[in-house]
């Protein structure tokens, strides 16, 4: 499940990725290194959706990690 966008990432304009669907995705993954793309299409699909969640689930730590150190 994607996070929903903030007001502040809809200013910034996060709607121009939007024509590049999946390759955002394959782009991440890929570390941004156009050469490994095609590596990174060629995991299992099993592998890719645990890199996803380790994603997900590092940034929501380091989400709030970052507002206990605020408070």
């Amino acid at each position: 499940m994607a996070s929903p966008v903030t007001a502040l990432e809809q200013r910034a304009g996060i709607k121009n990725f939007e024509p590049f669907k999946y390759i955002n995705t394959i782009n991440s993954l890929a570390g941004g290194d156009v050469t490994k793309w095609d590596t990174v299409l060629n995991l299992p699909y099993h592998t890719v959706l645990t890199k996803l969640l380790l994603n997900k689930t590092e940034a929501a730590y380091q989400k709030r990690y970052g507002e206990l150190m605020k408070e």
